[in-house]
């Protein structure tokens, strides 16, 4: 027997300190709800859970994000909707003035509600805000400009960018392989195919679809031509002599050569002119970019429009293979609608006044005016769609992004929760054991200390 140590009892104290200790740790799970309250108790977990903690309370905070984006360009639409509306109501002016009804004092009292209604759209572009962002007078837009007194490849008007993610900088256009192209996509009249061609294609004509109406046919002896552009404005009209009449085949009518002598009936007959060309946009601030962007590429344009690495260029037939420097200034709006760097998309609200719109010089004072003044709204209409359309897309665009943000949001909230919460179940199951072998390794550390007690018999 020894009593210098109590082996007994360092056992039993052990388990005892060991018991305690794992009752410890599951009072403090059932008291937290979690399984991980420390890093030593899962430092892989832990770390797993604190990057999914991040993306979850990220992507909560891109779902509002989006719907603060949404509410943005509600705002936007709705001030574009009342402008629709004034352009509609312009056009009905102009529609009304034109009829020659009107005296020129009827015309001058219509053209007081046009000029009412010009001012109030500069108003909305000017005053529509969100949180005190202007969103309408073109803060938001990608704007570009060059030296309108240096251009060789004869632009007509400036570059319009169609991708907001395109950055600030010096661009650089190149055309080469200019190449003018004509067909008939609508014979008619006893005109086919290589009986039409444009005299001097390189004069300024409009590029796309021209209407070539032939009326009043005396056969072997002349007709009526009008030539419609591609806008559907009528160039002129001519009586040219026909058939057996027309010694001359070649009849220039307006920029338009057609074999006369083939002319035998009347009909509707379309010619189209469009361009062939090679472009290239390089990055002048950063010519590492330039095949991001988008390199050379052969294109045939759309009634005179080209597209080309995220921007597009209008031209007529005095397109020229050459080179135009221009700048490119993006206010467009960012919306962070994902947790991490970059995960955003951008915006742009173009200006909404009425120089943008074309329609500054609208008036109806006369007849002519007055026609004019409907194809200017008519225009004016189109590039307003065209800007509610590419809201309204974004739009729909976002409201998926929350869906897929929710549903991502929930999936990640439930993989973090496998990791890092408690199974309350379990942890009460090991606290009621816990808690009975405390007793049990208290009551036999009890016993234990007293077994040196048996010495003392062998003192007596």
């Amino acid at each position: 027997m020894k009593i210098n140590n109590n082996i007994q009892a360092l056992n039993s104290y052990r388990n005892l300190h060991q018991n305690q200790f794992n009752t410890s740790k599951n009072l403090e799970k059932l008291s937290s709800g979690l399984r991980i309250n420390r890093a030593s108790d899962d430092a892989a977990g832990l770390a797993i859970s604190e990057k999914m903690r991040s993306q979850i309370r990220g992507l909560k905070m891109a779902e509002r994000n989006a719907m603060d984006g949404i509410s943005l360009m509600q705002t936007s639409e709705g001030a574009m909707q009342e402008v629709h509306t004034m352009l509609q109501r312009m056009r009905e002016l102009a529609v009304q003035a034109a009829n020659d009804t009107n005296t020129e004092y009827d015309r001058e009292q219509i053209q007081k509600e046009i000029d009412q209604l010009k001012l109030e759209v500069d108003d909305i572009s000017e005053k529509t805000e969100f949180n005190t962002r202007k969103l309408l007078n073109g803060f938001s837009a990608v704007l570009t400009t060059f030296d309108a007194g240096i251009n060789p490849i004869n632009i007509v008007g400036y570059p319009k960018v169609t991708d907001a993610n395109i950055k600030s900088g010096n661009y650089q256009l190149e055309v080469s392989n200019v190449v003018m192209t004509e067909k008939v996509t609508q014979p008619s009249a006893g005109l086919g195919q290589g009986d039409i061609k444009f005299v001097n294609p390189n004069d300024g004509m409009k590029l796309g679809e021209y209407t070539i109406l032939v009326r009043e046919v005396e056969q072997n002896q002349d007709a009526k031509i009008e030539v419609l552009d591609p806008d559907g404005l009528s160039i002129g009209t001519m009586v040219i002599p026909i058939g057996s009449n027309g010694a001359n085949n070649a009849q220039d009518v307006y920029g338009i050569q057609m074999d006369a002598t083939k002319i035998s009936t009347a009909g509707t007959v379309k010619v189209k002119l469009e361009a062939e060309a090679t472009l290239k946009l390089n990055d002048v601030s950063d010519p590492a970019n330039t095949v991001t962007i988008q390199a050379e590429r052969k294109l045939t344009s759309n009634n005179g429009l080209f597209r080309h690495g995220g921007v597009e260029y209008q031209f007529n037939s005095n397109l020229q293979a050459a080179s135009l420097d221009y700048t490119i200034t993006n206010n467009a709006l960012s919306f962070q609608i994902g947790p991490n760097t970059n995960q955003n998309v951008m915006i742009d609200i173009p200006r909404m006044d009425i120089v943008t719109l074309g329609i500054e010089d609208v008036n109806v004072l006369t007849n002519a005016d007055a026609n004019k003044a409907i194809f200017a709204l008519d225009q004016a209409i189109n590039r307003l769609s065209d800007s509610r359309s590419k809201l309204g897309a974004v739009q729909n665009r976002l409201e998926h992004t929350i869906n897929n943000l929710q549903v991502t949001h929930e999936n990640l909230t439930a993989s973090e929760s496998r990791i890092r919460d408690a199974d309350m179940a379990l942890e009460m199951t090991e606290f009621t054991r816990n808690n009975i072998l405390n007793q049990s390794a208290t009551a036999m550390l009890a016993q234990a200390n007293q077994l040196p007690q048996g010495v003392l018999q062998l003192l007596q």
